[in-house]
This record gives C-alpha cells, structure tokens and sequence, in this order.
C-alpha cells in the first residue's frame, strides 16, 4: 500500500522524532518527512506544523492540509507566510479536552471547599472545617464555550455548579447558560465566584483581562487562567491581586514561556503557576486526529477542527 506523505514543519521540534512510532502504530499508511528528506516539495499536500519558520510553507506550494500539534491554533494564524488557501486543522482529541476540565476542577473544587486551607490548620493541629457551601450556591463562570469550555461546563453541571458561559453567540447549551456581547462578559465578570479562561486568542481577546476587568470581578474569585498568556495584562493583574481583586489566580500560562526567573509572578502570594500542564494530547492522539483529517481531504469531505480563517479559531 502506498503511503501519504506528511511533512513535519517546525522550528523548534523535531516533529518526525517525537511522533515517528506513534504514527507507525496508529497511522502507518502516513510517512512523517523532514522538509529536508522531501523529494518534491511540489506534491506534498499535508503538513503536521507547530511553530514553523517564516518561510516553511514556501517550498510546498500544493500543500491542503495543515494539522497543527495541539488544541490552539492562535501561533500558525499570525505566521506570515501561512498561505490563504491553506486548510488548517486543529488537534481532536475528547481525551485532551477531559484533562482541561480536570484541571479546571481541581481549582474550582478547591477554593471553593477552601482545600488550600486545610495545609495551615493541619501545621497547626487544628481539627476545624472551613467551608459547607453548597456547589448551587457557588457560580462558576467560563470564558470560551468551544470543546474545552464545553466539557469544563459538562464536568462542572455533573457536581451541581451552576455555570454561566461567555462565547461568540448566546446559544442554548445542557450544561451552561451561554451569554454573549459586552453585557454577558459583564454578568459573567460581576457574578462568578469562580472564573475560568479557555478563550481562542484573537484581536478581540488579546488583553481581554485588564484592569476594567478585574474591577468588575468578585473580591473573592479565583481566576482560573488556561488560555493563553496574552489574555491577561500581567501588570494590571498584579495591581488587582494586591488590591484584593481577583482574591486568587491560578496561571497555566504567561505571555513569556518559559517564565523568566525575574518574573514578579513567580513570588506573589496570591498567584499559584503551573508551567502549561493543564492538558496535552497523547501521542495516540496526535496520530489518529492527523489521519482522520487527511482521510477527510482524500474523500472530499471537510475535516472535524477545520479553522474559520476569518474568525482566527
């Protein structure tokens, strides 16, 4: 059988290397090459892209499909030689989308049963409950209601949190209320006591978290941030916290990454950092969700995770 050939474009990551065996096992009718290893560029059709270079489309004029490593496309969108007729794919995968809202549940779950606090009375030998709240008495807001915002929206309904989700368009929804516009951003900033941020990055969202919104927040919401590092002005957030607004921030992302050792982020008190784990998609993953879109292009169909070029998502 013949095989597809896929290039590998990356700057930073020997893609073929990482994802080799995965293929082997799971999409063996794929070939991963190097552009280098490419014999003629002009009849490549697919791609497997994650931060290529300024010119890495150039030498593959009939290149269809682009599928990218992960769930966010924002980096491939503002890349200045991405063709316009170019498909871009994002990653598939329900198993990525779980451990989001896995994370996102830990921190809702614990600030709002105030876990954190139990480690000081324990230190303290202090047998004292702190919190019986209701999950039906503590909103919880989430910022994007995509595939990670849904299935955050699902796990969090199942334990009885009422969720008020801000997205492109209001929409009926089985887990959420599902607002939009200015108005809906300002009920969500205004009602949560938990705030989730699982926005694409785009124009319109890019320093969407910035001093106007953090004077609209609750004085005791956590800020759950796992979107992307450019959603939030970090120095206007640093001015909230020490203000008492967000009362925490919980931070899977910055807009330098890796953070820099001299970041003020690092040691202040109200801001727990986690460096970009709150999901990834397994090798598996990356494999099946490429091949089920190159299989869509080959039978003229249009592949689940296509990008809408004129939204940025």
């Amino acid at each position: 059988m013949d095989k597809t050939d896929v290039v590998c474009l990356s700057e930073g990551f020997d893609l073929k290397t990482l994802h080799e065996a995965s293929f082997a096992a799971h999409a063996p009718h794929l070939r991963l090459l190097n552009p280098e290893d490419v014999r003629d560029p002009a009849a490549i059709r697919f791609a497997l892209a994650h931060d290529p270079a300024p010119d890495a489309f150039d030498r593959f004029p009939g290149l269809a499909l682009s599928c990218t490593w992960g769930a966010g496309v924002d980096g491939l969108m503002l890349h200045p030689g991405l063709p316009r007729r170019l498909a871009i794919k994002r990653m598939t995968d329900p198993g990525q989308a779980r451990m989001m809202a896995a994370f996102a549940a830990y921190y809702v779950t614990g600030w709002h049963r105030r876990m954190f606090d139990y480690p000081a009375l324990q230190a303290q030998r202090m047998w004292e409950p702190v919190n019986w709240t209701l999950p039906a008495d503590f909103p919880v807001g989430i910022l994007g209601y995509g595939k990670m915002g849904s299935a955050i929206a699902r796990a969090l309904a199942a334990m009885g949190y009422p969720v008020t989700a801000w997205a492109s368009r209001g929409r009926p929804a089985p887990d959420a209320r599902v607002v939009a516009g200015e108005e809906g951003l300002d009920r969500v900033l205004r009602e949560s006591a938990a705030l989730v941020n699982v926005l694409p990055l785009t124009p319109e969202t890019d320093s969407l978290l910035n001093a106007g919104a953090f004077a609209r927040m609750r004085d005791d919401v956590i800020l759950i941030q796992i979107g992307r590092g450019e959603h939030i002005v970090e120095a206007d957030l640093l001015a909230a916290l020490d203000a008492g607004r967000p009362a925490l921030a919980a931070l899977d992302v910055a807009r330098t990454e890796p953070l820099p050792p001299d970041s003020p982020l690092w040691t202040h008190p109200r801001i727990l950092l986690t460096p970009h784990v709150a999901s990834t998609a397994s090798d598996a993953s990356v494999a099946r969700s490429v091949a089920e879109g190159i299989a869509a292009v080959l039978a003229g169909e249009v592949p689940d995770g296509i990008v809408d070029r004129t939204r940025g998502y």
